[in-house]
């Protein structure tokens, strides 16, 4: 009886480590936007039970990044409420991203997908945190009609980008990095702590620093090359010109 135990608690613990196996395999094609890659591990961690993993398949399908798979997004949005629903603060955060950038287009919409991002940073989200600064940054309007949502907001935007920060995220540390450098948006001039702040996000993961923080990697590039040390940041100025081709 005890080594049939010992066997059955082995297996369980295996299949535990193949399911977390697949889930990170997942994350990491996902995040590197290796959609096709990142699908067979997603949908096997799916099976396994893992809320983040539902919600990364989930929003692929809702922004049709796997043309093998059904492009049904009103599966996707209860695929993300599932994975809400057994806790997962990733879900929340991508119903709220996929509700406010490519959901309806009324008014009410946006507000929902406000509220959702809200409540993901309120539980730790730093991507939501991030999209709320730019949401209060720029503001919000309806595409159609351009009716305002939300009005932009210099304050919840610099409340959001600190707490972004504070969470641990590449891009607020960037951003209040850049403000830092500049001395800009209610922060106090130090270059040299600005520019390190900046550094440390672009360490964190050059590919998505490049993709998603345009003014801090011109910001750090300038920095570094004044100063003799082009060589520092020679890959994240090739993604710059690769991503942002036009405004690089």
């Amino acid at each position: 009886m005890k080594k049939t135990l010992t066997l059955v608690m082995a297996l369980a613990l295996s299949l535990c480590a193949l399911a977390q196996s697949n889930a990170a395999l997942g994350k990491k094609y996902y995040d590197s936007e290796r959609y096709d890659k990142a699908l067979p591990y997603l949908i096997k961690a799916v099976e396994a039970g893992d809320a983040d993993s539902k919600a990364r398949l989930a929003t692929m399908i809702f922004t049709m990044q796997v043309p093998q798979y059904s492009m049904d997004r009103s599966r996707a949005m209860s695929m993300l409420d599932e994975a809400i629903e057994a806790g997962s603060v990733l879900a929340m955060e991508r119903k709220g991203f996929c509700t406010l950038s490519m959901g309806g287009d009324t008014k009410e919409d946006k507000l929902r997908g406000i509220a959702l991002l809200k409540q993901a940073s309120e539980a730790g989200s730093t991507d939501a945190s991030f999209n709320l600064f730019k949401v209060y940054r720029d503001g919000i309007t309806t595409y159609s009609d351009n009716e305002v949502c939300v009005a932009p907001d210099e304050e919840q935007s610099m409340n959001y980008v600190r707490l972004a920060r504070e969470q641990g995220g590449l891009e607020g540390k960037a951003y209040v990095g850049l403000f830092m450098l500049e001395g800009s948006h209610g922060f106090d001039k130090n270059e040299a702590a600005g520019a390190a702040l900046i550094e440390e996000a672009m360490k964190m993961d050059n590919r998505i620093f490049a993709g998603n923080c345009l003014e801090p990697g011109k910001a750090i590039v300038k920095y570094l090359k004044a100063r003799g040390k082009g060589a520092t940041v020679a890959q994240v100025d090739a993604l710059l010109r690769k991503y942002h081709p036009t405004e690089y």
